[in-house]
């Protein structure tokens, strides 16, 4: 993969952060997910670097990255 996209869906639920990260390989589909309701309203950002995302997410991101899946 070229250009790392990270996607991180968050949720603030008693009282802490709940974070998911996913990778995609395109802009498009990365877009696409941006756009997707989830039933339990997570607020969604994208990131190309992983720096801020790991920012966002804290403890624990990088290794949270390293294990994402890649849509």
């Amino acid at each position: 993969m070229a250009k790392q996209i990270i996607g991180v869906s968050s949720k603030y639920q008693f009282g802490a952060w709940e974070h998911r990260v996913v990778k995609f390989e395109t802009t498009e589909d990365a877009e696409k997910w941006l756009e997707t309701e989830e039933y339990d309203f997570r607020e969604r950002e994208i990131f190309t670097s992983e720096w801020h995302a790991i920012r966002l997410i804290g403890q624990g991101g990088k290794k949270m990255i390293q294990e994402a899946e890649v849509r």
